[in-house]
């Protein structure tokens, strides 16, 4: 609570990691992206609580460009607030995840 996350989610069964990007963005964002434009970034391991059980978990990193900044039509079941902070401004200490900020520090020293 109170941290930055990005888009994402599980995959649901039979689901490729580029249709699970392209649904977890439309339920969260209402952006219909193309799944075969994404580019495959990496992959870090991440620990997620839930109901007081600490799942083991693999966060896989896509990137995606656009044309220009979308109008954000928030799933208020899913998320609080939708924040756009460019890469080069972005604090990675207000990253909720360990396995983001490890990724994304790698990624914008590259």
């Amino acid at each position: 609570m109170g941290l930055l996350d990005l888009p994402g989610g599980f995959s649901d069964p039979m689901e490729t990691a580029e249709q699970t990007c392209k649904r977890e963005i439309w339920e969260e964002l209402q952006i219909d992206l193309n799944p075969d434009s994404l580019c495959y970034l990496g992959s870090r391991p991440n620990k997620y609580l839930f109901k007081a059980i600490e799942y083991s978990t693999m966060d896989l990193f896509f990137r995606y460009d656009l044309l220009e900044k979308p109008k954000f039509l928030m799933c208020s079941e899913e998320l609080s607030e939708v924040v756009w902070v460019p890469l080069k401004e972005l604090d990675l200490n207000e990253l909720a995840f360990e396995s983001q900020r490890n990724f994304l520090k790698q990624y914008t020293l590259a």
